[in-house]
């Protein structure tokens, strides 16, 4: 029989669902109330803009605005923002949510777990400060992971709440060395994540693509990484083939054979869960649970 992941082991990617072409636009107040109401954790990404911190993916405006507004977040208010409504399809244009509004949608809903995203740009003391404020507001110190946090802000953030379940980004050692510097050098090693397991909780594993060095081919998810890292305590998340392909600016020019088709790509995220993941984030929530 095979083994299943509960919706609340399920966190949904930034608000996508490919499956639902009518669905709300990404990281939009909208798709993450819609998921949270389904059951799922969300994952999501602060972005700090002029005065205050918003939910986006993107560094600007220009991808989720087609183009109409290039403008960086860090030029914009909360208050304009607020404003904005964005989507192709007019009938479900949705908006930039607040990251206050954000962590009070989880803070009230029943989903079990949800994932931050604390990008390594904005991985300064002071930043730090604040978004542990606005996680103990909202009381989510037991259901919110953040993670591909560099371990020296983990120390930091561990001394300030050592309640908080903190996760780096574990990787391929081909992968870091190639893709490293794309996301601000945060990625580790499993060799890596055990010398610093004093400061993390979950380990969120990222499997870029299945290529290494000489022509060879790789696998992270494995139940060999999966029992060295249950072996020094960690609980184990991690992100489906097919997120790459939907993460611009994020990856540098690699192509997860196992996301080729969606047949494909069901068959190894079905492997993926045999190996008992204690979350997976995916922009196929629907499926997952059902087992694929």
């Amino acid at each position: 029989m095979f083994f299943k992941l509960s919706r609340s082991q399920i966190f949904t990617h930034r608000g996508l669902e490919p499956s639902r072409p009518d669905f709300w636009p990404e990281s939009s107040y909208e798709a993450f109330q819609d998921h949270l109401a389904r059951g799922y954790g969300i994952e999501f990404d602060p972005n700090f803009c002029y005065d205050g911190i918003v939910v986006s993916h993107d560094a600007s405006l220009k991808r989720i605005t087609e183009g109409r507004d290039e403008r960086n977040f860090s030029d914009v208010s909360v208050e304009e923002l607020a404003s904005l409504r964005y989507g192709p399809n007019p009938e479900k244009q949705g908006r930039i949510p607040t990251l206050d509004e954000v962590l009070g949608m989880i803070s009230s809903n029943s989903s079990a777990l949800s994932a931050m995203h604390f990008k390594a740009k904005y991985q300064g003391i002071s930043n730090m400060r604040v978004l542990i404020s606005y996680i103990e507001k909202h009381k989510l110190l037991d259901r919110l992971v953040i993670f591909d946090v560099k371990p020296e802000i983990a120390h930091f953030m561990k001394l300030t709440n050592n309640r908080l379940m903190l996760a780096p980004s574990v990787a391929h050692p081909y992968d870091i060395k190639r893709y490293g510097s794309v996301v601000g050098n945060s990625l580790v090693s499993t060799q890596d994540a055990i010398s610093f397991k004093d400061v993390y909780d979950w380990a969120w594993l990222d499997e870029w693509d299945t290529a290494d060095e000489e022509g060879k081919e790789k696998r992270l998810y494995t139940a060999e990484t999966f029992d060295t890292l249950r072996a020094e305590g960690y609980k184990i998340a991690l992100v489906t083939p097919e997120l790459h392909g939907t993460s611009p600016g994020l990856y540098g020019g690699e192509s997860h054979k196992d996301a080729a088709s969606r047949g494909t790509l069901f068959r190894r995220i079905r492997e993926i869960i045999e190996l008992r993941p204690d979350a997976i984030c995916t922009d196929y929530p629907e499926e997952a649970a059902a087992g694929l």
